[in-house]
């Protein structure tokens, strides 16, 4: 039977109340783990954090996730050797970019891809402001081009690039279900027309936790269809600290993230119950 595992950000505790991710990274994990989750993900550049998170991931058997930023293929190359000797579940890979050279765009693709055919763990390209998928447009050209390019589905950065605004455009519904049709991986935050990450349970912001619950339902369908016997798919809360995190004029935030997180959690776990009849 497929498998939902929920993990939760490690740079999501970056100045989290109750979380010392520099000093007591063990202490901060081990809260995590008795939370529930599933796992973490770490940018595998933080050769402390990721060391740390190894330690105490593995010998539980849970899951975690190793994250990239990568400009060419030896890039990626060695980052995939660097996860699989650290035990990494997956890697997510955030391409450098962005680029208006479409030709060029294709080319590292094909690298990269190339790169990661053999890997002995999966690998997976997150669609991103600021990177080679910034724009959903361009994203949408290169996924016609390239059928079948495994994605993280991070929707949060869409409707802040693109500017969306509810109720969504049917061009704009189809493009994100074109995005969900190749995602093995979630990263999950709310976010508006406006703002990459919102409060959860704002009231002026349900029209868009509902549109992202959708989505990510959508993606869970989407997923399952295709899923082996014995397949799991991560989805990782992902609530960054400021400035991804609104503050208030005494630099404080305005919601508590780590309660947040485990809203999220359960959410998705709802979500997942419903579509996989578990």
């Amino acid at each position: 039977m497929s498998q939902l595992l929920v993990l939760q950000s490690v740079w999501g505790l970056d100045q989290c109340p109750g979380f010392d991710i520099e000093n007591r990274l063990d202490e901060a994990l081990g809260q995590v783990v008795a939370a529930g989750f599933d796992g973490v993900g770490v940018n595998l550049a933080r050769a402390a954090r990721t060391d740390g998170v190894a330690r105490v991931m593995n010998p539980l058997g849970l899951a975690w996730e190793g994250q990239v930023l990568v400009h060419d293929a030896d890039q990626l190359r060695h980052w995939i050797a660097e996860a699989e000797q650290l035990g990494a579940h997956h890697l997510n890979v955030q391409i450098a970019g962005p680029t208006a050279d479409f030709r060029a765009a294709l080319r590292l693709i094909d690298s990269l891809v190339a790169t990661a055919k053999d890997a002995p763990l999966p690998v997976w390209f997150e669609t991103h402001r600021g990177r080679l998928t910034n724009d959903l447009l361009f994203t949408l050209q290169l996924l016609a081009e390239r059928p079948g390019l495994p994605l993280t589905a991070d929707l949060s950065h869409y409707p802040v690039a693109g500017e969306m605004e509810l109720p969504l455009r049917d061009d704009q519904l189809a493009a994100i279900e074109t995005i969900l049709q190749g995602s093995h991986n979630f990263h999950g935050r709310v976010s508006t027309t406006h703002q990459v990450q919102v409060a959860l349970d704002a009231p002026q912001h349900a029209g868009w936790r509902d549109q992202h619950i959708a989505w990510w339902r959508r993606g869970f369908e989407l997923w399952l269809e295709q899923a082996r016997a014995g397949d799991a798919l991560t989805f990782m809360c992902e609530l960054g600290p400021p400035p991804y995190a609104i503050t208030a004029p005494d630099g404080k935030e305005l919601t508590n993230r780590w309660d947040e997180a485990q809203r999220m959690r359960d959410i998705v776990r709802g979500l997942w119950r419903e579509v996989a009849g578990t």
